[in-house]
């Protein structure tokens, strides 16, 4: 629709510009067509734009956080179709906030671990600061790669002198860390020169989820896998749920909660207070058409407190 997508640039610590996009959703634009439809954008001005002071404005707004993984860009035409379906069940809430790292389309520099670090905190700093976001609004999604810079950055600000805590944190076909990855890696030929040459780093998602698990008061934790992924074994989610579970509870065999969820997999999750861990395995979705699949969509609604729907068919078992 003419608009809903306002092309912007964020800023980095270090010297770049990152290209961002900033969707609204359709229920926000329909209330709004016609002031979208004069909008007049400006070279980077985002601050001019409708998308924008709607989604200040709004104490009500969510903003969902995407980051993509290794390969192509936010403008990537599956992407597209991911965005509207992450604001479709709440279609006057959820904006999206999809961003390139540096090096990336229209993105300058080159990739780089810390690198991608700073281009996360700067696209968290501008929800923040810049669009005055509250973190409890806010939900980080990652796929692939993104699951590691994701999980960084959620890392980095739990741990700053005043921790901040986000909504929800949502890893698409994650994995424990780099070495796993490469060793798993289905199509390691085709992993990019820079992520061989750059990463001198393990992205330690394990460690960090971890740390997050003992520390977050609030944390809310989704991971979800596609059994017939191709690209990255969905082993890789188990062990992370495994690890993380073991990390929260410090003890043996906690007790979680399993919903055979027929065709659409299986899920596992437990919770303890105002902290949940879950995990979906899906049968089908592959790495890439699983970032379409509708329970992604759930889970970001269900991060952001936005349905009280409960799985059926749950029983209480102690996980191994």
């Amino acid at each position: 629709m003419e608009n809903q997508v306002a092309p912007f640039r964020i800023p980095t610590k270090d010297g770049e510009r990152l290209f961002a996009w900033l969707v609204t959703p359709l229920g926000v634009y329909a209330h709004h067509m016609e002031d979208f439809i004069q909008d007049i954008p400006l070279q980077d001005a985002i601050e001019h734009r409708r998308a924008f002071k709607l989604l200040k404005e709004d104490p009500e707004a969510r903003l969902l956080i995407y980051f993509h993984g290794n390969t192509a860009t936010v403008a990537q035409g599956r992407r597209t179709e991911e965005y509207r379906m992450y604001s479709s069940g709440a279609s006057d809430k959820i904006f999206v906030l999809a961003f390139d790292y540096r090096g990336f389309g229209k993105s300058t520099g080159s990739p780089s671990e810390l690198g991608l670090m700073n281009d996360a905190e700067a696209v968290v700093e501008w929800a923040l600061e810049t669009a005055g976001i509250t973190p409890d609004r806010i939900v980080l999604l990652g796929h692939s790669l993104g699951t590691a810079v994701a999980t960084g950055i959620t890392h980095h600000y739990a741990n700053l002198a005043a921790p901040t805590e986000f909504a929800g944190l949502i890893l698409c076909a994650s994995f424990t860390n780099t070495g796993s990855a490469f060793a798993s890696y289905a199509i390691g030929d085709l992993i990019p020169l820079w992520f061989r040459r750059r990463f001198k780093d393990s992205w330690r998602t394990d460690q960090r989820l971890a740390s997050l698990a003992k520390q977050c008061e609030k944390l809310r934790l989704v991971l979800v896998h596609a059994e017939n992924d191709g690209t990255m074994p969905w082993d890789q989610t188990e062990e992370l749920f495994k690890s993380t579970l073991r990390a929260a509870t410090e003890e043996v065999g906690p007790a979680v909660k399993v919903a055979n969820l027929g065709e659409a997999g299986n899920q596992q999750v437990w919770r303890q207070g105002t902290r949940s861990i879950s995990k979906l395995i899906a049968k089908h979705g592959d790495h890439n058409t699983m970032m379409k699949w509708a329970p992604i969509s759930l889970a970001v609604l269900e991060s952001f407190g936005l349905t009280n729907v409960s799985v059926a068919r749950i029983a209480e078992t102690p996980y191994e």
